[in-house]
């Protein structure tokens, strides 16, 4: 999936998140891939430990893991990594889907340095990497789990607020997808523009827009074709009759259906299921 998001908006609230909580952030696609996060360093332990080909793939096999249970649970997850540090994942969900996920790690719940030195020099051994990484372990932030847990709900308010914001947004060609699947589930309900906006949380603009880009027509004419799509695979299909086809599908007037079906395929629907 791709995920389009203002690089500039995203960063400057992330840096105040960071300025709030002091833990790094970052957000992550439907495929578990990072794609932008703040602070930028890269001399953090995580950082070193990640030039180890086998610590990398547990570190990506644990964040991996984390935003399944996230998934599964569509809530915010705080948990602890492969090594023992602190992480928590928060679902970006547009109209109930999960697009992406919002996430910080890299904290420690020991407040005692030395255990955590200790601890994680051993993660080093295991690892058999000689480095001295000291420097960046003592650099490793301690927070209690009052904290822990302030930093998490914030971090799922974040998740919410970038949607809100449209910082965070799936692709024009996905969105159409997802409203196409919609129509399809809805075909018999009254569907308006307010309500694919409502439900997608998307401005009338940016609908418009992408139904211009991607359709070969307005909005109405796209809801209208997929009740006639559907519409001409019950008549092909079933043993219903055409009046009750034409309710079934959305129109409540059936002269209309007929009228507008002619001029799509070129034929009556009597004379199509002949």
């Amino acid at each position: 999936m791709t995920l389009l998001f203002q690089d500039k908006e995203l960063m400057e609230l992330m840096q105040d998140f960071y300025i709030l909580t002091g833990i790094k952030i970052a957000l992550f696609d439907e495929n578990f891939e990072e794609l932008i996060s703040y602070p930028l360093e890269k001399k953090t332990f995580c950082m070193h430990m990640r030039e180890n080909e086998d610590f990398r793939n547990k570190c990506l096999s644990s964040n991996r893991q984390a935003c399944l249970n996230c998934n599964k649970t569509g809530s915010l997850n705080i948990y602890k990594c492969h090594i023992g540090l602190i992480e928590a994942v928060a679902p970006v969900k547009e109209n109930g889907r999960i697009i992406g996920y919002m996430m910080f790690g890299q904290v420690s719940d020991n407040k005692n340095k030395d255990e955590l030195m200790d601890k994680m020099t051993e993660v080093c051994r295991t690892f058999n990497i000689d480095k001295d990484l000291s420097k960046s372990i003592r650099k490793i932030k301690y927070r209690n789990n009052k904290q822990i847990l302030a930093a998490a709900k914030i971090l799922d308010a974040f998740a919410e607020y970038i949607l809100l914001k449209e910082m965070v947004q799936l692709s024009g060609k996905q969105l159409i997808d997802s409203i196409e699947s919609y129509i399809n589930n809805h075909i018999d309900e009254e569907i308006t523009i307010e309500r694919l906006c409502q439900e997608f949380n998307i401005k009338r603009t940016r609908l418009y827009n992408i139904m211009q880009q991607y359709t070969s027509g307005g909005v109405a004419n796209f809801i209208r074709k997929k009740r006639l799509e559907k519409a001409k695979l019950l008549i092909k299909t079933t043993e219903m009759k055409i009046p009750e086809i034409s309710n079934a599908v959305g129109f409540s007037d059936y002269n209309y259906f007929l009228r507008v079906f002619k001029k799509q395929f070129g034929i009556s629907p009597k004379k199509y299921r002949k």
